[in-house]
């Protein structure tokens, strides 16, 4: 619940005539945590009223458009929102606005800047680095959707949200918050990537590869110095650099490549910005990936990739549905169950985040679950093309 507002902030809050909301502007913070509102139209109930914070929207409004841009705007003679161009700043706060086409109305009209808003940012129009100050739409347990103003909202994903581990992206950021946010990637698929931690930029989509060849002759038994750059629950990407300083790359280092033995958290063997050293197995310059080992020797043969689980069967189950999974295994994140399709034998994993496991807070998966473990769970999403399945064990939605 966003509680930071401030005198003049456009919400949207409970009218208490009807506890429907509509448009209206902060007047004053009160001392008892509440806020004096006043409604645009208060339909001839009470101007202002006291209004607690979790019957209040914030709605971000920008008020420093320019002569000669070009927005769209409500038009006043039907309300609905058009493209024009701003003419003329007016005294009173408002804008004058020249429409596109009018349809024999007036030729321009003055707007309230909550009636206004830039044109959607074409994809194209995004590079990686650009900031923004944009709005969080949507929080889930893998990130944040944020809007910059874009075609699309974009995701913050949970490892992009800070520099260090985060087990719950609900106690970094809240629908309608505010915060800087920096262009990480422009997919091919159309799904922008963002993230609140500057230089956490890249992660594939519509960049070309990186150029890797520098680093093909690499001897497979020589060690680089590198930076931990990005932890992740598989691994961690490291930048190698060569010994004549020539050229610098990024690598995944796999969990399974980090010491001799078994590793069973990444987080307790790594730190963004640590040192280490680290030789080159593989390098494929066509996808511009390169496989890095922390390890003295054995050599890692990396997995081929395997192609999505097919999860069309478990599409239309609801997700009030309960059934019977078991553990497959667990990690710092989550758990994986596996689960079958009712009157079918298809069977697939689905992961149960750590929020998602029982209502409360969770410091440890393993207090809570263990592979072999039998479950019950929901289908709380299926993304069939990318073969991903979330389930929940708690029985409601979160």
């Amino acid at each position: 619940m966003f509680k930071d507002y401030k005198v003049d902030d456009v919400v949207e809050a409970v009218f208490p005539e009807d506890g429907q909301m509509y448009s209206a502007t902060v007047m004053k913070v009160n001392g008892d945590g509440t806020f004096q509102v006043k409604w645009d139209d208060p339909d001839g109930g009470p101007e202002t009223e006291n209004v607690n914070a979790e019957n209040m929207k914030k709605v971000n409004v920008f008020k420093d458009y320019k002569v000669d841009e070009v927005v769209e705007a409500v038009f006043p003679e039907d309300g609905q929102m058009y493209p024009g161009t701003i003419i003329k700043i007016n005294p009173d706060g408002t804008f004058q606005v020249k429409w596109d086409d009018p349809d024999g109305g007036p030729e321009d009209s003055p707007v309230k800047v909550k009636d206004m808003k830039y044109p959607p940012i074409p994809l194209e129009k995004l590079e990686p680095g650009q900031k923004f100050k944009g709005t969080v739409r949507g929080v889930r347990e893998f990130g944040a959707f944020v809007d910059i103003g874009a075609e699309c909202d974009g995701l913050v994903h949970i490892s992009r949200m800070a520099n260090e581990r985060i087990d719950d992206p609900n106690d970094y950021v809240e629908v309608d918050q505010e915060v800087d946010v920096w262009v990480s990637e422009i997919r091919d698929d159309g799904k922008l990537g963002l993230t609140m931690v500057e230089g956490k930029i890249g992660g594939g989509g519509g960049r070309q590869p990186a150029d890797l060849t520098p680093f093909e002759a690499v001897d497979a038994d020589e060690f680089l110095t590198g930076r931990v750059d990005n932890i992740m629950p598989f691994g961690a990407f490291v930048t190698v650099t060569l010994p004549d300083g020539s050229a610098s790359a990024s690598g995944l280092v796999h969990i399974s490549q980090i010491r001799d033995g078994f590793v069973e958290d990444v987080y307790a063997e790594l730190e963004n910005g640590q040192e280490v050293q680290a030789r080159v197995v593989s390098v494929d310059l066509e996808r511009g990936k390169m496989s890095l080992s922390m390890k003295s020797g054995g050599g890692f043969a990396p997995r081929e990739s395997r192609p999505p689980a097919d999860l069309s069967v478990f599409e239309g189950i609801p997700s009030d549905k309960w059934l019977t999974g078991k553990v497959a295994r667990t990690a710092p994140f989550g758990a994986f169950v596996t689960i079958t399709a009712p009157d079918s034998d298809a069977t697939a994993d689905g992961l149960v985040h750590i929020t998602a496991i029982k209502d409360g807070f969770v410091e440890d998966v393993n207090d809570e679950v263990s592979p072999g473990d039998e479950v019950q769970v929901r289908i709380i999403s299926v993304d069939a093309f990318a073969g991903k399945m979330s389930l929940s064990m708690k029985p409601e939605d979160f």
